[in-house]
């Protein structure tokens, strides 16, 4: 996210840690930090310091220097974070009229863990007695106003992170939320009405989806490391663009870089009773050794359904040839019941067999060992019964490759992000274009790979 022009108003009641918060935050934006607290002149610090509320004519003055220190950054390209109280709509419209770009981050808290905060604080000149007062003035954000809300009660640093990602998010609406999830990473969260998923901004993953009524279809270890540049381990990976390891570089992630760095959430919005989410990824955000350049743009539909669509842009002078796979995992009560349909007729390459080339089998693929199989040249569409009588299906378009895998015992204990009892509970079936199915674009060319995702009882 560029953050040259970016002018940030940190507000709420004392207390809430504006400064604190604000400076982090400038820090995560690489902008500066100004504490308006050291605008105020002399009267008002004294009159505050003594527990005299201050009166709008103390505050008018203070404001025009933090409307002016606003514009000023954004008249400089330099950006800024300041922290202010802010807490009526009049003061902050002036500070609006000074810097039109200005967004606003609201921290917001009850009055116990506010006042609980300022107790610990004898080095401020703002006494507790008058967070009464303060919070009595506040008029809280508006709809129509330039910025939003972050909740206290957690710790600094994911007040942060949160005020980061929606910072660079688009308008939203009332069924998706931005927020902090495991290992204190960004995540987007849908509620509704036809279903309801978890997407990190890392790899743009979607760790879950749940028809309404229903619990998630799809598996999550619970042994996932939850970091920064760490894949996690379930639901739907996103393999880019690379399938497995690098052909020529052995330090290079296996099946890529896009499940390993963060997406934008460029778009959201509510389509009947579904909720559309689009993520964005280009080679300006990558700290890779891949020299293409191009677009990505991964659209994830959440609703009775789960859609899933990966475009593809080259934005090169030259062709490139990539991999792709959307590697799903699906929760099922017990592996050895399940079964896969939709490739009977269909030769496949087994990657644990010599030599790996092998006939069509004529029935329905069961999972009765280690399993890692890659079926080319077919769109047919799986359905995978788990013998309780669900099936979930996955349909594509503009996939040419199906994978289905199952590491079993021996692998899963030797995996360190994968419980060793747990490949009992799921199977891999994957949408994808790999091995002679790469995908290869012409400058200025598009592809899309999609899947929609469907179960039924």
């Amino acid at each position: 996210m560029s953050t040259a022009a970016e002018q940030i108003v940190v507000m709420g009641v004392s207390g809430s840690g504006k400064s604190t918060i604000g400076a982090l935050l400038a820090d995560a934006l690489a902008v500066p930090f100004l504490d308006a607290d050291g605008l105020h002149p002399q009267a008002n610090i004294v009159k505050m310091a003594s527990g005299v509320p201050l009166t709008d004519a103390d505050r008018w003055p203070w404001l025009a220097l933090v409307g002016r220190a606003m514009s000023d950054a954004g008249a400089a390209g330099t950006g800024l974070v300041i922290a202010c109280s802010a807490l009526k709509r009049v003061y902050r419209d002036a500070i609006v009229a000074a810097a039109p770009n200005v967004r606003f981050v609201h921290l917001t808290g009850t009055f116990d863990v506010l006042g609980n905060r300022l107790k610990g604080r004898s080095e401020h000149f703002m006494p507790p007695a008058l967070l009464r007062s303060q919070l009595a003035t506040l008029e809280e954000l508006q709809a129509d106003e330039p910025g939003f809300a972050v909740d206290i009660d957690q710790p600094a640093l994911n007040a942060v992170t949160e005020s980061v990602a929606r910072l660079g998010a688009p308008e939203l609406p009332a069924s998706v939320l931005i927020g902090v999830g495991a290992g204190g990473l960004p995540v987007v969260r849908v509620n509704g009405r036809a279903g309801a998923a978890e997407v990190y901004l890392q790899g743009a993953h979607v760790t879950s989806w749940s028809p309404a009524g229903a619990s998630s279809a799809l598996w999550m270890s619970d042994f996932s490391e939850f970091a920064p540049g760490k894949p996690l381990r379930g639901g739907v990976p996103i393999c880019f663009p690379w399938f497995g390891p690098h052909d020529t570089d052995a330090n290079a992630p296996a099946h890529g870089f896009a499940r390993l760095v963060a997406w934008r959430l460029v778009q959201a919005r509510e389509v009947g009773d579904d909720i559309e989410l689009v993520f964005g990824l280009t080679d300006n955000d990558l700290r890779s050794t891949w020299s293409y350049r191009f677009e990505t743009l991964y659209t994830v539909t959440v609703g009775a359904q789960l859609g899933l669509a990966l475009q593809v842009r080259n934005l090169d002078v030259v062709s490139m040839t990539f991999a792709e796979a959307f590697h799903t995992y699906l929760t099922v009560p017990d592996i050895h019941a399940v079964t896969v349909s939709g490739f009977e007729d269909l030769g496949f390459i087994d990657r644990l067999a010599e030599p790996p080339a092998l006939d069509a089998e004529g029935h329905p693929v069961t999972v009765a060992a280690e399993t890692d199989r890659i079926y080319l040249g077919t769109n047919a569409e799986a359905r995978i019964a788990d013998g309780t009588g669900r099936t979930v299906s996955i349909s594509t378009e503009g996939s040419q490759s199906r994978v289905i895998w199952n590491p079993w015992s021996a692998k899963a204990a030797a995996m360190p992000d994968f419980g060793a009892e747990e490949w009992t509970g799921m199977v891999c079936v994957e949408t994808a274009n790999v091995m002679s199915d790469q995908v290869t674009l012409a400058p200025g060319e598009t592809h899309t790979m999609s899947a929609v995702i469907a179960q039924t009882f």
